[in-house]
């Protein structure tokens, strides 16, 4: 400091003038300017100096907290014995949620592996599943997951699933999976579309090939599964085959089926959806131009014409039928898995004691989505003891009386009157 004094009166007053004088002119020497540029790279290296001494971990801590507390928050716990893994740096919270979701797995899967146990041990119960419904269905996610499901091995020491670690050596799941049109798509000389455009008959003859072969194999102590196409079940010889089994209708809306085949993601669209994931419309749609084109009104019409024919049909061979266009489903296929494989035990004898139908599981679930739809969910325990006490088993049985579930639940007239307009929106798409 004293030499930087020192300094000034040389810089300003290089003429050797009285300090109080106003200089008209001044300048500088080259060794004083040396010196001054010295000076004030001490001066920096100094500063930065004082500045290394703060630790900037205690800083980056106090401006964190001081964030979170006016929100209530805490701050993150990092590092070993921070958190609940403090490898993965995740919180308690996180792991517990990661658990929760890790174990409603897990009951799927031993659930069908329970139902596989006692299936092997009656010879009289079938051994092949087929799995019918148009397309869009997702049929063949839906189908894997029940084949997981029920060729499911416990891990001995115990671990989930979900946590089993790649590498480590674990129960080798098996089954058997016969997808039509892939097999199709394979054995077809031309195309499946120019083949079905040539030769309809031709075309059902080859797909009833593909299902009398794998009605041929032979039992090899693993569940085996078949996902048919979609107008397979027109050629009866194939319906007989697939009656030996146990037929699971994958059910969709019409107007679903119609969205989910004909939507194709459009350059600029803003979303980038891969063909691998894109769903293809039937190849009688196919051959009628409607491919790819969603606001065709009139192809529109006539498909959900011909899949409500189909879908007469499948009501007729299925032994179980699940909606796969629900919330939920539609997201994960294992919680459609483990509504088949429950619908499997209670058609085949195997219920527990303690499971409720899968029927009145589904009523409960659609009954509180749709009063929660309604903003009547206060309603919710009134409305299940009044379907239980008159013997409503879907929607349609509410929305078929909806005056006297009304009156029932004492309504007030603007409740009503949402009741009213959600269950007309029911009756549409019943």
């Amino acid at each position: 400091i004293q030499t930087w004094q020192l300094l000034i009166p040389r810089v300003l007053e290089p003429s050797g003038r009285a300090p109080d004088a106003m200089p008209v002119r001044c300048s500088i020497s080259s060794q004083d300017g040396r010196r001054v540029c010295r000076m004030f790279h001490a001066m920096a290296a100094v500063f930065l100096a004082a500045l290394l001494l703060r630790s900037p971990f205690s800083f980056t801590a106090l401006r964190s907290s001081a964030r979170a507390k006016p929100h209530g928050l805490t701050t993150m716990r990092l590092g070993p014995g921070g958190g609940s893994d403090p490898v993965n740096n995740v919180s308690p919270e996180m792991q517990a949620e990661g658990m929760k979701w890790a174990q409603k797995y897990e009951d799927v899967l031993l659930s069908g592996n329970r139902l596989w146990s006692s299936i092997k041990k009656n010879e009289k119960d079938p051994r092949k599943f087929y799995f019918i419904g148009t397309n869009g269905n997702a049929g063949k996610e839906i189908a894997e997951s029940v084949m997981d499901a029920l060729a499911y091995i416990p891990s001995p020491d115990g671990t989930l699933f979900l946590h089993r670690k790649p590498g480590s050596v674990n129960p080798t799941m098996q089954y058997g999976m016969v997808v039509t049109d892939e097999i199709l798509n394979e054995k077809s000389p031309v195309s499946p579309v120019d083949l079905f455009m040539d030769d309809e008959d031709k075309y059902r003859e080859l797909e009833y090939e593909i299902v009398k072969e794998f009605d041929a194999e032979e039992y090899k102590g693993f569940p085996m599964g078949c996902v048919l196409g979609e107008g397979a079940l027109l050629k009866e010889k194939t319906r007989e085959l697939v009656q030996k089994g146990i037929v699971v209708w994958l059910d969709v809306d019409p107007q679903y089926s119609w969205a989910k085949t004909q939507f194709r993601s459009k350059a600029g669209g803003g979303i980038y959806l891969p063909k691998a994931g894109e769903v293809r419309p039937p190849v009688w749609a196919i051959a009628n131009g409607w491919d790819g084109d969603v606001d065709d009104t009139e192809g529109k019409l006539e498909y959900i014409e011909i899949v409500e024919e189909r879908r007469k049909l499948y009501e007729t061979l299925s032994d179980i039928r699940l909606r796969t266009d629900t919330p939920g489903i539609v997201e994960n296929s294992y919680w459609g898995a483990g509504k088949i494989v429950k619908a499997m035990k209670e058609y085949l004898g195997y219920a527990d004691a303690g499971d409720g139908s899968v029927e009145d599981e589904i009523l409960e679930t659609d009954l509180e989505k749709f009063l929660e739809g309604a903003r009547l969910s206060k309603y919710f325990k009134q409305a299940m003891a009044w379907c239980e006490e008159q013997g409503a088993a879907s929607m349609e049985d509410i929305a078929e009386n909806v005056d006297e579930f009304a009156e029932a639940m004492a309504l007030k007239p603007l409740e009503k009157k949402r009741l009213v307009k959600a269950a007309a929106s029911v009756a549409v798409t019943a």
